[in-house]
């Protein structure tokens, strides 16, 4: 059995998905499976995985031989007959899993190098109180117009990208408090993560919608508030505008719901930071009222406060505008 079980979810997206197993199988660090769960409707990844199992693929750069001899006993692939849909297909490869340690890895996106498993691992290894440890990550623009606040370009993809990682100031409000994590997620996407079976396999809350990183994050926190973290980009995320999370408007309600159902799973009611952050983003954001407030616990003095904030606000901005009007 192997120790690393990579989980990757696919759909329709077989230059992707080769892209990740070629930095999969690229890498020092060979302990590891691969679950390939795919929604896909047509027979393109399937043809891929075949590939590999027959030897037939990175010939040119002699990896060939190397994924051939892995695949055969611990590559698994599963077609969906019928497409599970964003959340039900990322944990539909997570519950192929054997291994000790969890790696999702979605397949738009990729590890930066060949040490990142490796690094990934002994990050677990070395510290057995955490549950999760995640790492810097490479952005990569996929789309031309999502090319903002570059730094350099990939000379190995040849795509615009710039590399982020959480600031200490959130590693130490993690540290205080994981449920601080409400107040900004800067762990990154799923991807930058690896993370430990425990007791019971922790998958994706599967009623979430637009924070469904998140709710994974908690569960994993509230198991053991201790986390390992580099600020190192060992992945690369591939950004472009077909991404889940594009399909949200700014003020969708599937977001506001979302942020709701994580405040009561979690009852971040009884943290003062979270109430007050709930309440100006989203109460008061979304216009849902006193008697939203009251219901989640919040007290009416704190929501007064942030109503009047956001009013005089919305003045300043009115007059600003006015101003500035005139002066044309």
């Amino acid at each position: 059995m192997a120790k690393v079980s990579i989980c990757v979810p696919t759909y329709n997206n077989v230059s992707e998905v080769e892209r990740l197993l070629r930095s999969i199988y690229e890498q020092e660090y060979t302990d590891f499976e691969i679950n390939i769960s795919d929604d896909s409707t047509n027979e393109e990844t399937v043809k891929l995985v075949n590939q590999i199992k027959d030897g037939m693929l990175w010939r040119e750069i002699g990896l060939a031989q190397k994924a051939q001899k892995h695949a055969q006993t611990k590559l698994k692939y599963v077609h969906n007959d019928t497409p599970l849909g964003h959340i039900h297909n990322w944990n539909s490869a997570i519950k192929m899993a054997q291994g000790t340690y969890i790696k999702i890895m979605f397949s738009d996106d990729w590890f930066t190098d060949k040490t990142s498993l490796g690094k990934f691992t002994r990050m677990l290894d070395d510290e057995p109180q955490a549950m999760i440890a995640f790492c810097g990550s490479r952005q990569v623009m996929l789309d031309g117009d999502k090319a903002q606040n570059i730094q350099h370009v990939d000379q190995k993809h040849r795509q615009l990208s710039y590399d982020r990682y959480a600031s200490q100031e959130f590693i130490q409000r993690l540290q205080q408090d994981y449920r601080n994590l409400f107040l900004g997620n800067q762990i990154g996407a799923p991807s930058a993560v690896l993370y430990r079976r425990g007791k019971n396999l922790t998958l994706f809350d599967e009623q979430s919608n637009w924070a469904s990183d998140m709710f994974l994050f908690f569960e994993l926190l509230q198991q053991s508030a201790v986390f390992v973290y580099t600020q190192k980009p060992l992945v690369t995320i591939g950004v472009h505008d077909h991404q889940y999370t594009e399909s949200f408007a700014q003020k969708d309600m599937r977001i506001y719901n979302d942020y709701r159902y994580l405040y009561t799973k979690y009852q971040l009611w009884e943290s003062r930071a979270c109430r007050e952050y709930f309440t100006e983003k989203f109460i008061i954001k979304y216009h849902r009222g006193v008697k939203e407030a009251h219901a989640l616990k919040i007290e009416r003095d704190l929501y007064w406060k942030k109503w009047f904030a956001e009013q005089k606000e919305t003045v300043r901005c009115f007059i600003h505008a006015r101003l500035h009007a005139n002066k044309k």
